[in-house]
């Protein structure tokens, strides 16, 4: 899986996602509800499972 950040045209600021096929569409990531995610959704959803899972492992 390869991550990319769309910079130019009407999907700027979106993350999307391209299998490792020979030459397959890139998919929008989305959330839990389905929503695109743009480089601030999916970074502040990212910090909070990497916060949560420290605390966890701290106990």
């Amino acid at each position: 899986m390869t991550g990319w950040l769309i910079v130019v045209g009407p999907h700027s600021g979106e993350l999307r996602d391209r299998a490792g096929a020979v030459n397959p569409p890139f998919e929008p990531y989305v959330d839990a509800r389905g929503n695109r995610h743009t480089f601030r959704t999916w970074y502040l959803e990212w910090l909070e499972r990497r916060e949560t899972a420290t605390r966890l492992s701290r106990g």
